[in-house]
């Protein structure tokens, strides 16, 4: 694994070498020959610059103009690079399925050492740590994510176990998990989340749970291991409560971005002047 991990680093850093390479050597003679307004520049800012800079800094005007945009740039095909170098590492890593798996056998090693690219790839993202360490960072990793899904300050614990619906959202260190530790035990399954779901600030949601449509989980509370939350519930003090409709006044008044209008049976319901028959 330490050799993966060191031969991916090392072949990542190669195309981004080579591309800050060329532009160290090629960019200023390119720019200045596209002319207007790169030229207009140069030409302007030679004399005012050879009397006090080193000749260098004339000779590589615009890499030194340039040099952050152009190394972040290098940066991210670096780790464009070590991305995927890391998921074909994780290939070559028998993937687990399901279950219960003891600690005297070599499978907990395994689970180990297949989520630990996973687990790595932000400490090498720098300034791109706080895009990637969202929902391209967990799809990127075999993760289920629908349309309009918010992971924000989520934590996913096994992108490869974890089936997330549309418009769900995510408060400060809310946990997801597809597996746990449990008696010398590592038990290994898939969470899965419908549409239209919140999990509060530090809630935990632990392996095999399938949470339906429409949920609120609590903020600080627990999902244990393969339990089943019904739609249109919240869950808190470990029980589903039924939620109750919104009023019609709150019905009729959703501002602009809000939630989808009325299913026509609720629009039924209402007359023109807003008061229920």
């Amino acid at each position: 694994m330490v050799l993966s991990i060191m031969a991916s680093l090392t072949i990542a850093a190669i195309p981004a070498i080579l591309f800050f390479g060329w532009f160290l050597l090629h960019f200023t003679n390119f720019l200045n020959s596209i002319g207007f307004p790169f030229s207009t520049l140069y030409d302007w800012a030679l004399p005012l610059l050879s009397g006090t800079f080193d000749p260098i800094v004339i000779q590589y005007f615009w890499v030194f103009v340039l040099f952050v945009p152009v190394g972040l740039t290098c940066y991210a095909i670096f780790l464009g690079s070590l991305l995927g170098l890391f998921k074909l590492s994780r290939r070559g890593i028998p993937f687990l399925e399901d279950g219960y798996y003891s600690s005297d056998t070599e499978a907990w090693l395994l689970y180990e050492y297949y989520e630990i690219y996973y687990v790595l790839f932000p400490y090498f993202a720098g300034f791109f740590s706080v895009f990637l360490d969202t929902k391209p960072r967990h799809q990127a990793f075999g993760c289920k994510i629908g349309n309009n899904t918010v992971v924000g300050n989520g934590r996913l614990f096994n992108p490869e176990r974890t089936i997330i619906g549309d418009n769900c959202f995510f408060g400060y260190d809310a946990i997801l998990s597809g597996h746990v530790y449990e008696s010398g035990r590592l038990y290994l399954k898939t969470v899965k989340l419908g549409n239209n779901v919140t999990v509060g600030a530090n809630a935990v949601v632990l392996p095999g749970a399938d949470i339906g449509d429409n949920v609120i989980v609590g903020a600080n509370t627990v999902v244990p291991k393969d339990t089943t939350i019904p739609s249109n519930t919240i869950w808190v003090h470990g029980k589903a409560i039924p939620r109750k409709s919104k009023p019609v006044a709150e019905k009729l008044h959703q501002p602009i971005g809000g939630p989808p209008p009325l299913d026509p049976e609720d629009e039924a319901d209402i007359p023109e002047n807003g008061e229920r028959l």
